[in-house]
């Protein structure tokens, strides 16, 4: 899953807007549009920051796609 996608609808499941996401994390609500529709990329701080608030791993994070396969394919690393 990219990082936009698992972000927004993470987002919205709490039944926050981008605003109030904004707020906790102290950025703009551009940046977290832009992190949204993947223009950028939260820092590796925030980023594990992000994964304890909306209760993610980080591999499923920054791994994404790849570690679907794997599960999918039944490979472990």
């Amino acid at each position: 899953m990219k990082i936009g996608k698992l972000l927004k609808e993470s987002r919205e499941r709490k039944k926050l807007t981008q605003q109030e996401l904004a707020d906790k994390f102290h950025v703009t609500r551009q940046t977290v549009s832009r992190w949204e529709n993947e223009q950028s990329y939260p820092n590796l701080d925030t980023l594990v920051e992000l994964s304890f608030f909306f209760d993610f791993s980080l591999d499923e994070i920054l791994k994404g796609d790849d570690l679907e396969e794997n599960k999918e394919d039944g490979k472990s690393e």
